[in-house]
């Protein structure tokens, strides 16, 4: 199964590290193209046989920007923003769409099937729909399989407006609470991210029969994600809606 993993880079050393686990399939965070990545890396510090990782919704600047980089012997791309289908439509890479809140039917997945190689499938879904939808593409789709789960994005930066309202010293990233619900924070110049945590692994997708699992390693050492695919990671984790349905009746009003 570690043959099927794509995994993000954090520091160009960590590569060789992946490779000895038997993971060939390395994705980096494109530099001036991501929010929520603490770290990112230039068009010409990518190898060749990697994936671009590219989650930034793009302005029209930004999209003549990253026209300019591409390069078409590169592996793949996975991205988030649509506008960047028609950049790459005509490049033989493969590609991959990342649309992390929305990828939750069968009918939408295959109609951008018809545009990408694979879709990776929302993680706001449980167990059950995820094997379902994941069956009906047998070999097509990817799943994210461990990481921390996006569970919105500001093009504001929110971090640097909260700590200069409240004059207290900037942090980033930084952990808040509410409601005893636990958020991850991190912003660039791009934007700022919140990360639920805590950690979400869904390693136990990976008996699904997916075209990829995909592992974003953003604010975890490669240890971490020795010790999690190893079952010794100690530290807490979580499961997310994989057995947690989010549908909800609701209440009836009482005065009708």
């Amino acid at each position: 199964m570690k043959n099927k993993i794509i995994i993000t880079i954090n520091n160009l050393d960590d590569r060789d590290f992946y490779q000895k686990l038997g993971i060939n399939n390395f994705a980096y965070p494109l530099k001036d193209f991501c929010v929520g990545m603490p770290n990112t890396f230039l068009i010409t510090e990518i190898p060749q046989d990697s994936y671009l990782f590219i989650n930034r919704i793009l302005d029209n600047t930004a999209v003549d920007n990253l026209k300019n980089i591409l390069i078409s012997n590169i592996k793949g791309i996975i991205f988030d923003d649509l506008g960047v289908l028609e950049l790459i439509k005509d490049l033989k890479i493969e590609k991959i769409l990342y649309l992390s809140h929305f990828n939750t039917n069968s009918e939408s997945i295959k109609i951008y099937l018809e545009y990408v190689d694979s879709v990776i499938i929302s993680s706001d879904l449980t167990k059950d729909e995820i094997t379902f939808i994941n069956n009906n593409f047998k070999g097509q789709l990817t799943i994210y399989a461990l990481g921390y789960l996006p569970s919105m994005y500001s093009r504001r930066l929110l971090l640097d407006n909260y700590c200069k309202f409240y004059h207290i010293p900037y942090k980033n990233p930084l952990m808040i609470e509410n409601t005893n619900q636990k958020f991850l924070l991190y912003e660039n110049e791009y934007g700022t991210v919140f990360y639920h945590y805590p950690l979400f692994n869904g390693l136990c997708l990976m008996d699904l029969d997916a075209k990829y699992y995909f592992i974003n390693t953003s604010f975890l050492t490669k240890e971490n994600i020795f010790k999690l695919l190893d079952g010794t990671y100690k530290e807490e984790t979580d499961l997310g809606f994989l057995y947690k349905e989010t549908i909800y009746k609701l209440k009836e009003d009482q005065n009708d």
